[in-house]
């Protein structure tokens, strides 16, 4: 398997020590871009959880460097960029910020552009979907473990 090839894209989630909020980021590793979803905090507490995803962008750009052939030329690679994505909600619940992450790395990553849905009026009825999706995964009629 090979890292920007047969892996494009990774979505994953961090938890921002200063803003106390989840942080999802879609790292795309042939874009060379790391784009993060984050809802809510103060500005500045923001600033430093954003300041360790670009650590975490030298760190994979250093990772992917390592993983190449010897072929491979290290002044040909372009570093991970980092950018905010477009159109993010903001709650003003903290406790919905882990769960606005989770829904928007879902629709991203289906290419779902509109999440007009994803905000503090619709959180109940989103924590009560993704309540019962995980119960029909893993449960059966029963209610025991599959």
């Amino acid at each position: 398997m090979k890292w920007g090839e047969d892996v494009e894209v990774i979505y994953s989630a961090k938890y921002g020590k200063k803003s106390r909020h989840w942080i999802g980021m879609e790292i795309n590793l042939k874009t060379k871009k790391i784009t993060y979803f984050h809802c809510g905090g103060p500005a500045k507490d923001i600033a430093f959880d954003i300041a360790k995803i670009q650590e975490l962008a030298e760190l994979i750009h250093a990772l992917l460097l390592e993983a190449q052939s010897k072929e491979f030329k290290r002044e040909n690679v372009i570093p991970f960029k980092v950018e905010k994505a477009e159109s993010v909600c903001k709650t003003k619940i903290p406790s919905n910020c882990g769960l606005f992450v989770i829904k928007m790395l879902e629709c991203t990553s289906l290419g779902v552009k509109n999440m007009a849905y994803i905000h503090d009026d619709y959180a109940l009825d989103l924590r009560s979907k993704l309540t019962c999706e995980i119960f029909d995964q893993f449960m059966d009629k029963d209610f025991k473990e599959k």
